[in-house]
């Protein structure tokens, strides 16, 4: 992983001291995805928290030689929303929704109707997400996650919650596509929602929590994720404190192998549950 982030750095620093065509930038893509996948395999967060933004300030000068390149915008969105996810979140909001909205706007500038998703009306944006099929599904995946990451951490901004249908409509024709993308993934996301939501806006906490099991059953219990988000909404609920700390417990002695690209994700829930954990002790004293 360090060799990988130094190969980066020197790439970076190599071109920027020349003229660097679009098909040499193009042919960089394997590098940084290969970046993505070893970053995913690794549980070095410090590592990962140093080293990442060198391929994110490559990957943005791909990106500006390449507007068009849809692989590139993928590959952006997904870092920049996992990095915001895994060390922005609890430490900068507001860094944390600046990457976010990086996120959702390469995602949206690569999805077709994009632009309509983003700016039409409402209608116009549903038929436009409507339209999409399969091979959309990890775009549109990636950058609902990260329109929904920006919601969710500036919930007092009117234009944040106008925009939560057509997040929620883009994860609704994922499930109708490929609901088993990313272990489960558009099932957690239903049920997060569920459970921030109040009643009267639609949430419902135990369908919530219904969700989140599905998306346990389809990554077979690897995405523990999955089991953090499911303990943080027990959390809020009156009576059931007991289980989400059961349900911590249960990730943190979790031995089973994983699959590799879970690494990372499941080496940051843990730290963030053993932070859920002392809240909860510490709201008990």
């Amino acid at each position: 992983m360090k060799r990988l982030l130094l190969l980066l750095l020197t790439i970076v620093l190599g071109t920027s001291c020349s003229v660097t065509t679009g098909m040499t930038m193009r042919g960089m893509l394997p590098v940084l995805e290969e970046m993505e996948l070893s970053v995913n395999a690794s549980s070095d967060l410090e590592t990962i928290r140093d080293g990442l933004p060198s391929g994110m300030l490559f990957l943005e000068a791909i990106v500006r030689k390449l507007p068009s390149d849809h692989r590139a915008r993928l590959l952006a969105s997904k870092i920049y929303s996992g990095y915001a996810i895994a060390f922005a979140e609890e430490s900068d909001h507001s860094r944390a929704v600046t990457l976010y909205l990086k996120a959702k706007d390469h995602g949206l500038m690569a999805l077709p109707g994009g632009t309509i998703i983003r700016e039409g009306k409402y209608r116009d944006a549903e038929q436009a997400i409507s339209r999409l099929g399969k091979n959309d599904v990890p775009l549109l995946f990636w950058t609902a996650q990260a329109w929904a990451g920006a919601i969710r951490l500036g919930l007092d901004n009117p234009r944040n919650l106008a925009a939560l249908a057509r997040v929620e409509a883009m994860m609704d024709r994922v499930l109708q596509l490929d609901g088993s993308y990313y272990h489960g993934g558009p099932h957690l996301f239903a049920g997060v929602l569920l459970g921030a939501k109040p009643p009267p806006a639609g949430g419902d906490p135990d369908l919530g929590l219904q969700r989140i099991d599905e998306a346990l059953r389809i990554s077979e219990g690897h995405f523990l994720l999955a089991l953090y988000y499911k303990a943080a909404l027990l959390a809020t609920l009156p009576g059931r404190e007991e289980e989400a700390k059961e349900t911590i417990g249960f990730l943190l002695e979790n031995k089973d192998p994983h699959p590799e690209q879970l690494t990372l994700t499941n080496t940051v829930a843990m730290a963030r549950a053993k932070h859920l954990l002392a809240r909860i002790l510490e709201e008990e004293l």
